[in-house]
């Protein structure tokens, strides 16, 4: 049971529910635990839920999505939050990230690129959209960002255990190897990871790496 991911979707289209339940048949060890097709209802229910992945769309008929987000990073702040949804505008995105998402993927993609996102989130990754990716890369270059805000940003304070996962995450491991060398449960590092990205203000593991030895963390 302790490889079964559990899922909860949050979305008022019933073809993306048929979409989501077909590409879950291509992993079995996969379970859809939940639906909500309001705000109400995921509310009431999703907090409640035994889900490790909610899958969230910011086009709710009677609440937004961005708001969602923020009751269910405080609610299950041990689950993964992958907005999945047909708005592509970068204020979307960076609204979606503050509020406590982990993932981002555009309506449109493939089953094969949904289960990827969700495998991706899973191993402590922070899947975006190619489209939305090349959008924050052209937005970050034209600024000269990127590289400052990596190299002199702040130098957060890390538990010892962040520290740990940190050490191994720069030696390439993946959450459930870490999990297996410090004795701990895969979620448990996945919060630590989450920590790590929140607190050096980054999204994926390669600029943790870059962003923790610019800051001498390593």
């Amino acid at each position: 049971m302790a490889d079964i991911t559990r899922l909860y979707l949050i979305e008022d289209d019933p073809t993306i529910l048929r979409f989501v339940e077909a590409a879950l048949r291509q992993r079995p060890d996969w379970r859809l635990v939940g639906h909500s097709d309001t705000y109400a209802h995921a509310e009431r229910m999703a907090p409640h839920s035994l889900a490790d992945v909610f899958l969230v769309d910011l086009g709710l008929p009677d609440g937004r999505g961005e708001d969602m987000l923020r009751l269910l990073a405080q609610a299950r702040p041990d689950a993964e939050l992958l907005v999945f949804t047909v708005f592509g505008d970068e204020s979307r995105l960076i609204r979606a990230l503050q509020m406590g998402a982990t993932g981002y993927v555009l309506k449109g993609c493939s089953e094969d690129e949904l289960i990827a996102a969700i495998q991706q989130i899973r191993e402590g990754g922070a899947p975006i959209s190619p489209l939305l990716a090349r959008m924050l890369l052209k937005q970050f270059r034209a600024a000269g960002a990127e590289a400052g805000a990596v190299a002199d940003g702040p130098v957060p304070e890390l538990s010892e255990r962040e520290t740990d996962v940190l050490r191994l995450v720069a030696q390439g491991y993946v959450n459930k190897e870490i999990a297996q060398r410090l004795g701990i449960g895969v979620s448990t590092v996945s919060t630590h990871v989450k920590n790590l990205y929140r607190k050096l203000a980054v999204h994926t593991r390669v600029q943790v790496v870059r962003a923790a030895q610019a800051r001498g963390l390593l």
